[in-house]
């Protein structure tokens, strides 16, 4: 596992899109230079932010591919459990909210339209949901954190005051926030 930190960290090589801001001769290899916020799945591929857009990698840090491409800054990807989907948060329209996209890519579907904060975290051990914090709540200085279904309803308080980072074990037994 830090093996994989650390090709994201500076190991990545990638050839530019088409297209792209990069300016370098087709087939040159450019280092990736700060990468951010990466996230190991089960199977060892790594996701990460580059550029302000989701990025996954083969486990040893090969053949990154651009998982998705918005002028918003797309950010902090989380594979779920089974290595299907990412969630990550995005201020695709003008805040952030949680959106999730398949690892084969496609378009992003966003879950939480909170004219708040809402930043996804971790997913439920199911699969089945988000644990996110958010700026939604009844107290001004922080909240709970909420559980986003992937069908998008509404989000779920988890039972706590304030929370600002947790994620749930993989047994779901406890919360660690």
């Amino acid at each position: 596992m830090r093996g994989a930190l650390l090709a994201v960290a500076g190991g990545l090589l990638f050839a530019p899109a088409s297209g792209g801001a990069q300016t370098a001769s087709p087939g040159t290899r450019q280092p990736v230079k700060f990468a951010r916020q990466p996230h190991i799945a089960n199977d060892g591929r790594i996701a990460f932010t580059y550029q302000d857009d989701i990025w996954i990698a083969e486990a040893g840090g090969e053949n990154p591919r651009r998982l998705t491409a918005h002028l918003a800054r797309d950010l902090a990807p989380r594979f779920s459990p089974d290595g299907q989907w990412i969630a990550f948060t995005s201020n695709r329209m003008g805040n952030n909210d949680v959106y999730v996209v398949p690892v084969t890519g496609g378009e992003p579907r966003q879950l939480t339209y909170h004219s708040g904060d809402d930043q996804a975290l971790y997913w439920t051990p199911d699969g089945r949901e988000i644990v996110m914090t958010s700026g939604r709540g009844p107290d001004p200085f922080g909240s709970p954190l909420y559980r986003v279904a992937l069908d998008g309803s509404l989000p779920r308080a988890m039972g706590m005051d304030v929370g600002r980072a947790g994620m749930i074990r993989q047994d779901g037994r406890f919360v660690a926030f």
